[in-house]
C-alpha cells in the first residue's frame, strides 16, 4: 500500500524528522536511503525518494554543510570595473565556463566583487575571515601578489586567473601572452617598424610585465636595441597620459603599438585620431587580448583570442581537484597555460611606406 503523505503547503518546509515518522522509518535509514547508500535495500530507498519528492521534502543544507565541513560554494572575487573602466565581459564568459563545469560537482559559484576603493589584500582577507566559501578565484595578479601569498600560507584553496610571476608554480589558469607578444613583434618587425611601443594599463599586472619582456626579446632577436620598445601606461580609464600624448606626438612616434587590452586599444583609436592617426593607416595596432567590449572594433582591430570556455573549464577543474570530496575522480593539476592566437584584421598594416618595407627572415 502506498505512503499516504500529505504535501506541505509550501508554509513550512517538512524535516528528515517528520519524514521518517511518517513513512515509520528511523532518521538514519531516511538520510541512507537519501544519499543511495548501498545498506539501503533498493525498495525502501525508492520509498523514501518518492515519498520526499511528493511531499517537497528539501534536505537541509546548512546542517550538511555543517557536518561535511564545506559550503558547496566557490567565490571569485573580482573588481568592480575591468581595465580601462569597462566591464570586462571576457572574464565573465570565463567565469561562465567554470560555473557549468563546478555544477557537475554540485559546486555553485558566486561573485563577489571590490570597489576601487578598497584594498585588494584586505578584501579578501575580510571574505575569507567570514568562510563563505571552499574556495576562491582571484584575477588580476601582479608580480608577487600578496593575496597569493596571504591564501597559501592560510592554507586556504584557491586558484588565479593570472600568475605570480613568470617562475610561479602555484594554482592557476594563464592566457600565453608570452607568445602572443613574440608573435606581434616579429609581425611588426617583418613589415618593415623599427620603432615600436607597448600601452599597458595603469596596474602593472604580471602579465604585462611578461608580454613586454617577450617584446623586447623578439625585438632584440632581429637587432634592435631597447631604445627602438617604448613602453607607456595609459591612465585608469585606458587613456593616454601626458607622456603617451608627447611621445606619439613626437617627430619620431612609433610606427607600429601593442595595446595589453582591447580596452586600450578602443582609446587609442580615439586619442591617435586626436592627432590625425589612423590605426591601419598610418600606425599599426594589434590588442593583446580578445575583442569583445568593443564589439563594433572586431572587423577591423587585429587581436589575440582565445577560448574562454576551455579557459573557464580549466579554472574549474583545478578548483574541484583542490576539493575532492566533490570530485568524482580527483587528480593533482599542473598550472595550465591557455593558447592565444592571432586574428588579422586591418589595424596592424598602418605605418609603414609600402616602398620601403622590409622583409626580414
Amino acid at each position: 500500500m502506498p505512503d499516504t503523505i500529505r504535501p506541505t503547503s509550501g508554509k513550512k518546509r517538512m524535516g528528515i524528522r517528520t519524514l521518517a515518522r511518517e513513512l515509520n522509518l528511523s532518521i538514519g535509514t531516511v538520510s541512507r536511503a537519501l544519499n543511495d547508500r548501498p545498506d539501503v535495500n533498493e525498495m525502501t530507498r525508492a520509498r523514501v525518494k518518492e515519498a520526499a519528492a511528493r511531499c517537497g521534502y528539501v534536505p537541509d543544507q546548512s546542517g550538511r554543510s555543517l557536518r561535511k565541513g564545506r559550503t558547496g560554494i566557490v567565490a571569485a572575487i573580482l573588481p568592480a570595473s575591468g581595465i580601462g573602466g569597462q566591464a570586462d565581459s571576457g572574464f565573465f564568459r570565463v567565469l561562465e565556463g567554470c560555473r557549468r563545469r563546478l555544477l557537475r560537482s554540485e559546486l555553485d559559484l558566486i561573485v563577489l566583487f571590490r570597489g576601487p576603493e578598497e584594498d585588494p589584500l584586505e578584501n579578501l582577507r575580510r571574505i575569507v575571515s567570514r568562510r563563505l566559501a571552499d574556495a576562491v578565484i582571484i584575477n588580476q595578479t601582479r608580480e608577487d601578489d600578496p593575496r597569493l601569498d596571504y591564501l597559501r600560507a592560510a592554507g586556504v584553496e584557491h586558484v588565479s586567473l593570472g600568475r605570480g610571476g613568470r617562475y610561479d608554480l602555484g594554482n592557476w589558469v594563464d592566457f600565453d601572452h608570452e607568445a602572443a607578444a613574440s608573435e606581434a613583434a616579429r609581425m611588426f618587425l617583418r613589415a618593415g617598424h623599427r620603432d615600436l611601443a607597448l600601452v599597458l594599463s595603469a596596474t602593472e599586472m604580471s602579465y604585462e610585465v611578461m608580454l613586454a619582456a617577450a617584446f623586447r626579446t623578439e625585438a632584440m632577436r632581429y637587432g634592435l636595441g631597447p631604445e627602438s620598445v617604448r613602453v607607456i601606461r595609459a591612465d585608469p580609464e585606458g587613456r593616454l597620459t601626458d607622456e603617451g600624448w608627447a611621445l606619439f606626438a613626437s617627430s619620431r612616434r612609433p610606427t607600429a603599438v601593442l595595446a595589453g587590452h582591447e580596452s586600450i586599444a578602443a582609446a587609442l583609436y580615439a586619442d591617435l585620431g586626436a592627432l590625425g592617426i589612423r590605426p591601419g593607416v598610418d600606425i599599426g595596432l594589434v590588442s593583446a587580448s580578445p575583442v569583445i567590449d568593443n564589439a563594433s572594433l572586431g572587423h577591423v582591430l587585429t587581436h589575440f583570442e582565445a577560448d574562454l570556455d576551455a579557459t573557464g573549464d580549466a579554472l574549474a577543474e583545478r578548483i574541484t581537484s583542490l576539493l575532492p570530496e566533490f570530485d568524482e575522480a580527483p587528480k593533482p593539476c599542473a598550472p595550465a597555460l591557455i593558447p592565444l592566437t592571432l586574428r588579422r584584421r586591418s589595424s596592424h598594416d598602418g605605418g609603414i611606406d609600402p616602398r620601403r618595407l622590409a622583409h626580414i627572415a
